[in-house]
Order: structure tokens, then C-alpha cells, then sequence
């Protein structure tokens, strides 16, 4: 599988987890992450730091368009990391380039604000025949933040409405997991200690990156996103019609299916998948006799 991570890290914790599980699977292909959102070449060097404390420095990583918001304290751990896997061409330049290379083969999973997303079908609307589909951590048709209903505008979305708009008016095929799979994904502290106990380079990193953060039980939405793409969905698929509101609510009505929205997530088998993933990868090698 040929994928492109877009990520908003350095604010809530779970794209560090999601990143974990996708640099590690060896069926993946990461052929680059892009860094979205506010003080983006920070985020480029919490990505780059990380993956080569993972030896994964072959895995290149791009700024996208920097903004106003600010990187939170997780930033502290990559202050001023530099790698030759840090690259200078622009996070939309490299995604083109991926496409035009690639086309009908890369998957696109975006975890954070639709920035670079938004940006690469508004300047290059030709590459759209080529992704092969792109995957969100976004939205709800469904569901708050509480897992009940009424719905509202989920933060990815909310943060940029325009850009989500040209994405779910794209006609690239687009599955969205939202808060209607996401919000009951909770890493409680039996399952964080599985984890942390490996005592690896990314455990570890996880640990002191999550101690960062310091809100104590992440909830995993971005990873979910990330299991779908890798084929390991835990829930259901509705194809609906779905529209995004000036103020970023995602609103499901009439007119042709342009989104697989993902429900009814599997909570503890999920977790307890994600758990074994991450434990498995980080096991020693089996010496042969």
C-alpha cells in the first residue's frame, strides 16, 4: 500500500500515535508525510525527529503553508531538530508530484485542518483522476463529541470549511471517519501500559510525547483513520450524500453518494487491535536456530 500522511502534530496526541501505527506496518509504503496547520516547519520537525528515533529517516517529510496557530508543548521534545529527511519543496508540490507519479495507486490519509488538501485541488484540480482515494480523521454526521446526537462541527473540519468544501465537491472518493467512530476510542491506562512497557525508542517517545501533552487518557481518533486505510476498519460504511456548512458542520442529505461515512465502531476490539499492533512491531527479531 502506497500512502501520504497529512498531519496536524504537535497539538492533541493522537497523531503521534497515528503515525506510530503507519510507519511500522511492513505492508505500507509511506512515500512522505505532510505537516499542515499554523507553525507547520515545527510540525515537520516533530515528524522527522520521531521517525528517525524509529529508523525511519527514509521517510521524507514537507511543510505545508504555514499559518497563525501555534504548536503546543509537545514541540519542547523537537525543538530545533534538523534531518536531511526535512525537505525543503513545499508539503503541495510533493503531493503533486506524488499523484502525477503514481496515478491510481496513493492513498491519502489526512488526520489534521484540510489546509494542504484544500490547496492541492484548488491549484492542481487535474491531479483528481489520480488519487487513488483520500482518507479523513473529520466530521459527523451523527454524532458530538459525547458520542450523542446532535452532531457538531468537528475541529478538522471547522478549522478550514472552505477547504473541506472543495474536497467533498472533488468527486475523489473519500471515506471520513468521524466522531461517529473516533470519540470513544480512549487509550486507557491498562492499555497505555502495554505500550509503554516495551521500553523501545517509540514507546518511549510515545510516553514522554503523551506526558507532554498531559491530559492523561488520549482518545485515538486520528489512528482510526489510519486502520481503514490499512484495511482494518472495526465499524460499518454508509455511502452519503454530504455536505459542508460555512461554520464546518458536515451535514448528510439527498443527492448522490459523494462520501463513505464510517459508524457503529467496534470500541474494544479496535483498541485492543491497535494495542497488539504496536506491541507486535515492536518485538525483537527471532534469531534462527
Amino acid at each position: 500500500m502506497k500512502i501520504i500522511l497529512d498531519t496536524d502534530l504537535g497539538d492533541d496526541i493522537d497523531d503521534i500515535y497515528a503515525l506510530a501505527l503507519l510507519a511500522t506496518r511492513p505492508d505500507v509504503e509511506l512515500l512522505g508525510v505532510t505537516t499542515a496547520w499554523g507553525e507547520t516547519h515545527e510540525r515537520a520537525e516533530l515528524a522527522a525527529k520521531f521517525l528517525k528515533l524509529i529508523g525511519r529517516s527514509d521517510v521524507p517529510v514537507y511543510a505545508g503553508r504555514r499559518g497563525d496557530a501555534k504548536i503546543r508543548e509537545q514541540y519542547l521534545w523537537a525543538r530545533g531538530f534538523t534531518s536531511r529527511a526535512m525537505k525543503s519543496e513545499e508539503a503541495v508540490a510533493f503531493l503533486k508530484r506524488s499523484f502525477d507519479q503514481r496515478p491510481g495507486e496513493v492513498t491519502l490519509v489526512a488526520i489534521g485542518p484540510l489546509v494542504n488538501v484544500g490547496d492541492l485541488l484548488t491549484r492542481y484540480p487535474e491531479v483528481k483522476p489520480k488519487i487513488k482515494r483520500i482518507v479523513i480523521m473529520g466530521g459527523a454526521v451523527h454524532v458530538g463529541y459525547n458520542n450523542q446526537s446532535p452532531p457538531v462541527a468537528e475541529w478538522n473540519i471547522k478549522c478550514d470549511p472552505a477547504a473541506a468544501k472543495t474536497l467533498y465537491q472533488s468527486g475523489v472518493p473519500l471515506v471520513m471517519a468521524g466522531l461517529e467512530v473516533t470519540t470513544m476510542m480512549k487509550l486507557d491506562a491498562a492499555r497505555q501500559r502495554r505500550i509503554y512497557a516495551c521500553g523501545t525508542p517509540l514507546t518511549d517517545a510515545l510516553a514522554a510525547l503523551t506526558q507532554l501533552w498531559g491530559n492523561g487518557v488520549p482518545t485515538l481518533y486520528d489512528p482510526v483513520a489510519i486502520s481503514y486505510a490499512l484495511g482494518e476498519s472495526h465499524c460499518a460504511e454508509e455511502r452519503r450524500h454530504v455536505t459542508v456548512t460555512d461554520v464546518g458542520m458536515t451535514v448528510a442529505g439527498d443527492g448522490p453518494p459523494n462520501c463513505t461515512v464510517l459508524v457503529n465502531a467496534q470500541k474494544d476490539a479496535w483498541l485492543d487491535w491497535y494495542v497488539d499492533q504496536i506491541v507486535a512491531s515492536q518485538a525483537p527479531a527471532q534469531k534462527q536456530p
